[in-house]
């Protein structure tokens, strides 16, 4: 049985490349926004308990609105806790932030999610929770469909991994909670700026198995992303 959870959405960001005046996550999708898609799916996994969403001041009056909405809609047998908090000036910094008003709760599992990625497996996702419960941090992953290379400064080619080996991280990414309190602890301290919640636990040793998600829980950047969204959530129905 998967422990209580908490959800950590951090939604300050602001999404330069989308060329929009809104976040791409207050961006409208059909009938809802992108935020409210995200939420309403995560909602849809049992062990969730607590949602945690840091957000810049500007925004948190919408998207304490848009989360209230989504709870009220779904159907869950146990109530699940709404907390916002302030977003930090980078991604890891608002997870932070998350972190501390989870620390005060019994989530034993901490789940941390792209506000702007609505389209990813819920099976998988439960499968990562399962194998973070039993191993400490695991982390939605797919395969490299393309040769990946590495390049210096200068875009010279310095290296040719072997792509069966490289895998493109996604969210969400899951952990036990003192793992994640712990990892960022250290990545503050030592001035480690993540790009990701899974760095921070490597960096502070500790292990992370990845899931197999799907190419299809893309990260909404571009405008021609939107579509593809649109498309899959009718699909999804």
């Amino acid at each position: 049985m998967i422990p209580s959870t908490g959800v950590i959405i951090p939604s300050a960001g602001k999404g330069s490349r989308m060329d929009s005046e809104l976040p791409k996550q207050m961006l409208q999708v059909g009938s809802m926004t992108i935020l409210a898609y995200t939420i309403t799916r995560l909602l849809q996994i049992e062990s969730v308990r607590y949602l945690v969403i840091p957000v810049s001041a500007d925004l948190a009056e919408p998207v304490a609105e848009i989360a209230d909405g989504c709870l009220r809609i779904a159907k869950k047998t146990k109530k699940v806790n709404l907390k916002l908090t302030a977003g930090g000036r980078e991604r890891m910094h608002s997870v932070g932030s998350g972190l501390l008003e989870l620390a005060e709760t019994d989530a034993e599992l901490v789940m941390v999610h792209d506000a702007v990625r609505p389209c990813f497996p819920l099976m998988a996702v439960n499968e990562a929770l399962e194998t973070a419960n039993a191993k400490g941090a695991a982390i939605l992953a797919v395969p490299a469909r393309d040769t990946v290379k590495l390049v210096n400064d200068s875009r010279r080619i310095t290296a040719t991994p072997d792509r069966s080996r490289v895998w493109l991280a996604q969210t969400p990414q899951v952990f036990r909670t003192k793992i994640l309190i712990d990892a960022f602890e250290k990545a503050k301290n030592d001035g480690f700026v993540a790009t990701d919640d899974a760095s921070m636990a490597e960096y502070a040793g500790y292990p992370v198995h990845v899931v197999e998600g799907s190419h299809d829980n893309i990260k909404v950047t571009y405008p021609s992303d939107l579509f593809f969204v649109e498309n899959w959530l009718k699909q999804d129905k």
